[in-house]
């Protein structure tokens, strides 16, 4: 017997344990705080409005401490820090090294062109488990047009080669849109020549405050997925979960993802919400405490239970989708009202893995696709 191979399976069996377990009683394990609106750039995509980033009130750097000592007592391992850009706060070190020294797993998500060697340094020192840098096109001309700052690409770059001289592990990732579809290649090929880990997504959603604008953004679903499944690891991925998922019962639950359960966010003035898009059920903490917010009003998310008849729930491609009632509640007012946007998605993936296997094999065979 490989002691080796029996002690892995009992790590993995431990926390498949451990997280079932949190789930069934509501351990906060992961959570997102963006600490700032506040952004050196002007994405046109951008989710925070022009009025939200110069208007959003910001929790003090006292009670962002305290909160970080709030969930850590709760119990939460994983936490991400992103904004807005969140170097542009100075107590950005300060916020991070005390989440570090509470022994939480860290991620940050920024733009890059804020990075220094000052950043680098305290990365070393303070090592994330990974930083998450934002690209939205492989030429200036792009870039800028995107960011509305002329020189974003170039100070990005130079960011991510402080961090990785620094052996700072870093990802790169884009949002697929109109506006950079015909460099997407290009923009992956920057990711590969850096040696790193690349992601994109391209489920854009409306702002925050309800304007709808970056929707005209989006590229169509169909050409989203055959880039997603140009890479033969994501095929099989979705092909995966879906067998797996596929014969799962039927539950009456509107949200049926970690979001309220083990997931929670809070925004820069202090907004805990189950995930990022549940403005609905949000609860202030700035003079609140995390632990009676998460416990008697983010539970309330538990509380929804989809309608009599409600289509999603007995949709076979549900798993292949990104079915998400938040994501809904923003684009069509209605967290009952399902986005077509994603509905298209899910059945494009269906329709390609349900191909006899050869789903992959079709997109590979197909060189251009236009993006409209």
């Amino acid at each position: 017997m490989n002691c080796q191979e029996t002690s892995q399976l009992s790590n993995v069996e431990y926390l498949l344990n451990f997280s079932n377990k949190a789930y069934q009683e509501r351990i906060p394990l992961s959570g997102s705080i963006d600490i700032t609106s506040r952004c050196n750039l002007k994405c046109i995509h951008c989710y925070y409005s022009s009025q939200t980033k110069n208007k959003q009130k910001e929790l003090s750097t006292e009670r962002w401490l305290s909160i970080i000592d709030e969930i850590t007592d709760a119990g939460c391992l994983f936490l991400l820090i992103s904004g807005g850009e969140p170097l542009l706060r100075k107590d950005f070190s300060t916020i991070y090294k005390h989440a570090k020294m509470n022994g939480i797993l860290l991620t940050v998500f920024t733009n890059g062109t804020l990075i220094t060697e000052e950043t680098g340094n305290l990365f070393s020192e303070f090592p994330p488990q990974t930083v998450e840098i934002s690209i939205y096109g492989a030429t200036s001309e792009t870039s800028d047009r995107i960011t509305d700052i002329k020189g974003s690409l170039k100070k990005c770059l130079r960011g991510i080669e402080i961090l990785l001289g620094c052996n700072i592990p870093v990802k790169i990732k884009t949002i697929l849109m109109t506006e950079n579809s015909h460099e997407f290649e290009a923009i992956k090929n920057i990711a590969r020549d850096f040696r790193v880990p690349f992601r994109f997504d391209a489920a854009i959603f409306p702002r925050f405050n309800g304007d709808k604008t970056p929707l005209k953004l989006r590229v169509s679903p169909e050409f989203a997925i055959s880039k997603e499944f140009s890479e033969q690891s994501m095929f099989k991925k979705y092909r995966d979960y879906f067998e797996q998922t596929r014969n799962f019962p039927v539950v009456d639950s509107l949200y049926i993802c970690s979001a309220g359960h083990t997931n929670f966010h809070i925004d820069p003035s202090g907004n805990l919400k189950p995930c990022l898009m549940t403005d609905n059920l949000s609860y202030n903490i700035n003079n609140a405490s995390f632990k009676i917010g998460w416990h008697e009003h983010i539970s309330k998310i538990l509380e929804k239970k989809a309608p009599e008849g409600y289509e999603c729930n007995t949709c076979e491609k549900r798993s292949l989708c990104g079915f998400c009632p938040a994501f809904f509640l923003l684009e069509n007012g209605s967290e009952y009202i399902r986005s077509e946007y994603l509905c298209t998605m899910g059945r494009e993936r269906y329709r390609l893995i349900t191909n006899n296997n050869g789903g992959y094999n079709e997109i590979t065979r197909k060189t251009t696709k236009t993006a409209l």
